[in-house]
Parts: structure tokens; sequence; C-alpha cells
């Protein structure tokens, strides 16, 4: 059999090998003590429900820890993004705002060194891209504690005063992963030697749970933009090759995005859309590489696909 073909038959058996892989390790991590627990409601039913707009953060201020699952909304015309994080033992979230300040930074050398210092004192839990027609509904493991709730688009906007709500998770529901819906396909964050990129698997719907999985050394997010029909991979690249060298560049974007956020590596969670359009869209992520600076997108991470 010619070369090419056994690379493709291999890729493709990795990839049912890293997906079967990665609802194990979710499932794993949240069955472990919860025997002798009384069956309970899916995690999805009840939701904990969060609106990020202009005016700041709506959030309730406890919640039982475990399987949990976040509904994020906004009315906000230009989109929100809301990112999770929790800071490392004894690390305050102050420190880790102040080092996000230079992960977003325009300037690459500054958003590597900001990038680094986070990796270090944080973990990133995810999050939601949304808008007033689509919003996003993710189910994760989170452990008890407290977790910070940051709207990262006023963020970018003004780092100097950050849009904060703190989210106690108190003892755990005793849910596990058999409780949450079964993902249709994956979507997972993997190294290779040519860069970061995504792995994914049945990515063709978009109204179905997607399983996503950070299997990467980096911190990633999984952002979809819709694009016009025909876009193809290589269009994006030229445009984000474009951006890199500062010269003036038409996006192929037709709309603004959507998706999961920012993700700690080894981490896993389901997302399912809520009132995302059929078509044609780019995965990709914008969140800057710890050596480059650059965003990882503009190293290749993205895909073209087309969501029935």
């Amino acid at each position: 059999m010619p070369q090419h073909l056994l690379d493709r038959d291999r890729d493709r058996r990795l990839s049912r090998i890293a997906r079967v892989a990665a609802v194990a390790a979710l499932a794993l991590a949240t069955t472990v003590g919860t025997a002798g627990t009384a069956v309970a409601e899916s995690p999805e039913e009840h939701p904990i429900e969060i609106s990020v707009n202009k005016a700041g953060i709506t959030a309730p201020q406890n919640h039982l820890g475990g399987l949990v699952s976040f509904r994020i909304k906004t009315d906000d015309p230009a989109g929100r993004q809301l990112q999770l994080l929790r800071p490392k033992s004894g690390v305050s979230i102050d420190r880790v705002l102040h080092d996000l300040a230079d992960a977003v930074s325009r300037v690459p050398a500054t958003a590597a060194a900001g990038m680094r210092a986070v990796h270090g004192e944080a973990e990133a839990l995810g999050g939601a891209m949304v808008t007033p027609q689509v919003h996003e509904q993710f189910t994760e493991e989170v452990d008890p504690g407290s977790v910070y709730l940051l709207d990262l688009t006023a963020f970018r906007a003004d780092p100097a005063h950050p849009v904060v709500k703190t989210l106690e998770l108190a003892g755990t529901n005793g849910m596990s992963a058999n409780q949450a819906r079964y993902p249709h396909g994956i979507v997972i964050h993997r190294p290779t030697s040519d860069g970061p990129r995504f792995q994914t698997d049945d990515l063709d719907h978009v109204h179905l749970a997607y399983l996503v999985h950070n299997g990467s050394s980096q911190i990633h997010e999984t952002r979809l933009r819709p694009v016009a029909p025909g876009t193809t991979d290589a269009q994006v690249q030229r445009y984000f090759d474009a951006v890199a060298a500062g010269r003036k560049a038409t996006s192929p974007f037709t709309g603004p995005a959507t998706g999961l956020g920012a993700f700690s590596p080894d981490r896993s969670a389901s997302i399912q859309a809520h009132g995302l359009q059929p078509g044609r869209y780019a995965v990709l992520d914008l969140v800057p590489d710890e050596r480059t600076g650059l965003p990882h997108a503009a190293l290749g991470m993205h895909q073209v696909v087309d969501l029935k």
C-alpha cells in the first residue's frame, strides 16, 4: 500500500484511539468516589447560568463542584467572550491577571512571556465565545474551590480594569460522566512536527455535542468563525501570514466567533452550541504561542469544516 494511504489509515486509527482515551479519561475522573451515590439528572439539565455583556457578568455565587455544566449567553450585538480561570496554590488572581495582560499584548515577545507566566500560575478551565444568536453550554470536571469568571472581551480592551466575578464550588454533586450527553465527535489539540494542530473526528453538525481534549503542552482554544463557501485552509493561512507580516489582508471570516475558550493541557470538556447555523467554518486557535507569541492559528492551527 502507498505510504500516504498508510499514513491516512494510521491517523484515522489514532483519532479513534484518542477519542476513546479522552472519553475514558473524563469518565474515570468523574466516577472516582461516586460509588453508592444515587443516580442524579444529567448536569446539562441544571447548568450554571451565566450572562455577560457590557454591563458585566451575571452568575450565581455558589454551586456544587464535580461534573459541572456552564451555559453562557450574551445580548451584546458584537458578541462576548467569557474565560474561566483558577489560580494555582499560592497564586493570587491579581497576579494571574497582571500576566494575562501581557499575554493579550500585540507585541509577540510580550505575549509569549505572558502566556508562559499564566500557564505556570493558573489553570484555564475553558469558557465560551457567544453572540445573541448563539449561546454555548460546556460540561467538565471541576474540583471544589474558587473559579474566576473573566470578561475577556472587556479585558482585551482595558486590562487595567478587569471585569471578574468569583464562583465558589463547594463539595461535589456526585455526578459521573455517564450522566452527561455522549459526544457526537471530538476535537483534539495536539502537537506535531509542523506545529500545533486540530485533530477532529465527526465534527460535522451544528447542533450536536463534541468532546474537546487538550492533548498538547500549551493552552489552546477552539474558536469557530464562519467563512464563505469554497474557502480553503490555504486561504486562511495566507490571511494570517499577511497579518503577521504587517500587510493589509482581506479577512476570510464572515461573522463573529463562537466556541470554547482557553483550556489547559490534559483537560477535557463536552461543548454544545445552540443557535449555530449550518455552513462552512474555520476552527481556529488565537491563543498566543508560548515561544513565538504569535497566535497558534498563524502557526497553522486552523481547520476548515462543513457543518450541516
